[in-house]
């Protein structure tokens, strides 16, 4: 995770402004949105005072993969380029690093809240693969996972194209069926 997405999640977590970060912290507001653009890279200190701002800390885990934040803004990216098959992949590069890790680390993977995708679809189906993965573990689920807002009205079958193929709902996982993202349990094989 860069530094940008951590403090931004982390600040929007919080439900803070920048100016009101930048005055709890010390760091000016137009230094903060600097940093969250990605213009600016913050030194060690500036990033833990920003977190501590934030009620946060710094925790450093051994792995290289890419946590749900970072890539939730990968596939924001995808869509906001109108290249929905690149989100897909994103979404299942997300299933494979939750995958392949265990325990702590796999918990670690989803602890920062992801930024809005910009499509509720995604936000949900996101949410709901976060919430699958670490309960087949027996891990605690975090806390944005259950925002309202990562819970779809209608049902939606997961694609990614043109072509939407229909899901038999006994074949969904619950953490999907229950925020109505619709997606056969084989497309979250990981290989």
């Amino acid at each position: 995770m860069t530094a940008r997405i951590l403090i931004r999640s982390s600040r929007r977590a919080s439900g803070l402004s920048q100016k009101v970060l930048g005055e709890r912290s010390g760091v000016a507001a137009s230094s903060l949105s600097l940093i969250e653009s990605g213009e600016r890279i913050p030194t060690v200190a500036t990033l833990e005072r920003l977190l501590a701002a934030t009620g946060r800390s710094l925790v450093s885990i051994p792995t290289r993969r890419a946590d749900a934040a970072k890539i939730a803004e990968q596939i924001a990216a995808s869509l906001g380029d109108g290249e929905p098959a690149s989100a897909l992949r994103h979404f299942i590069q997300l299933n494979d690093n939750l995958t392949a890790e265990h325990n702590e680390v796999r918990f670690a993977l989803t602890i920062a809240e992801p930024s809005p995708t910009g499509t509720k679809h995604w936000d949900a189906a996101i949410a709901a693969l976060v919430e699958y993965r670490l309960q087949e573990e027996g891990l605690p689920v975090p806390t944005w996972t259950c925002d309202p807002a990562r819970t779809l009205r209608k049902s939606w079958t997961f694609s990614a194209g043109r072509y939407v193929v229909p899901v038999d709902r006994t074949r969904v996982p619950k953490a999907f069926l229950d925020r109505k993202v619709l997606i056969d349990e084989d497309t979250l094989m990981s290989y």
